[in-house]
């Protein structure tokens, strides 16, 4: 059973992978307009300036645990039914089920070049699922109604939408309520891990709760981001009231 929780100035979403399953199936079959956005430790301290990414945040249907630091956070608030699920390991489940449920997938973002591999790769790996229609994440403002106007055509049931951080919160806070499919989700840089750009975080390295570690050493700004913002999440981890 999914629960929205309070953490801190945002809230995380209960349930384990099965649990998000449910509710984005049975939000699709009844036809409800739902939106998911992972949340992690970056995410977490710019949305306590950034207004606007708090609005979204706040909003969001569901907001998923995607790090090992928002489970400690929520461990912290006391809850015990927070669970560690990445946006790309909810965004592979989708995608196997979206075969079984006929539901049809449209990908925003990413280059054009990344864009092509990543879908390539997935109609190879999840036995050709719907890809009802995509495009590249590197359009200018004017271009946005006409984008908008293409995924409506489509009959897209769900939005992967693979633009960079604050952009597809952005995206969706301005946009969402114009695109007419049943479940958005903002799937961050999956376009490039499944286009084989970007390296996915050994699992033995993720059970440890180390993924930011890895992540680190091939991203230098991720190393930039862990730096600038660590320290505040520690502090908000060791003195967090609810």
């Amino acid at each position: 059973m999914i629960e929205t929780l309070p953490l801190g100035h945002l809230k995380i979403s209960s349930g384990d992978m099965n649990d998000l399953l449910e509710f984005i199936g049975r939000s699709i079959s009844e036809n409800n307009k739902r939106y998911c956005v992972p949340l992690n430790l970056t995410k977490y301290i710019t949305s306590q300036k950034d207004l606007k990414l708090k609005a979204v945040m706040r909003s969001a249907d569901l907001v998923t645990s995607d790090g090992i630091s928002m489970v400690w956070l929520s461990r912290r608030a006391g809850y015990r039914n927070v669970y560690r699920i990445t946006g790309i390991d909810l965004a592979e489940k989708i995608i196997v089920q979206s075969r079984a449920k006929g539901w049809k997938i449209y990908f925003l973002g990413a280059s054009p070049k990344n864009l092509g591999l990543a879908i390539n790769n997935v109609e190879r790996k999840f036995d050709n699922p719907y890809i009802s229609g995509f495009h590249h994440g590197y359009f200018k403002q004017n271009e946005i109604q006409n984008i908008i106007e293409i995924i409506n055509k489509s009959g897209s049931d769900i939005l992967f939408l693979g633009l960079g951080m604050p952009q597809k919160e952005y995206f969706i806070h301005d946009y969402f309520d114009r695109i007419n499919v049943r479940f958005c989700m903002a799937v961050g840089g999956a376009f490039d891990v499944w286009a084989d750009v970007k390296k996915r975080t050994p699992e033995l390295i993720q059970s440890m709760g180390l993924e930011w570690l890895f992540r680190s050493y091939y991203d230098r700004s991720k190393m930039l981001n862990i730096s600038r913002y660590g320290f505040l999440f520690l502090k908000e981890l060791l003195f967090y009231r609810k």
